[in-house]
């Protein structure tokens, strides 16, 4: 199982939207489910997805 989520960029301290990462984050965390940040303007995503579901 992985998570994955589209990053536009990095938050604030103290935004809504760094409060509701670091939510997110924890309950992933908690529930031991991976994730991993893509960035919109990124590359080789197909590859980077592929890695990340060969960890265990």
């Amino acid at each position: 199982m992985l998570t994955i989520k589209a990053d536009g960029g990095s938050h604030k301290p103290g935004s809504k939207q760094a409060a509701r990462d670091a939510k997110k984050n924890s309950i992933l965390e908690k529930c031991a489910v991976p994730l991993l940040r893509l960035r919109t303007d990124g590359s080789r995503e197909k590859e980077k997805i592929k890695n990340a579901l060969k960890r265990d």
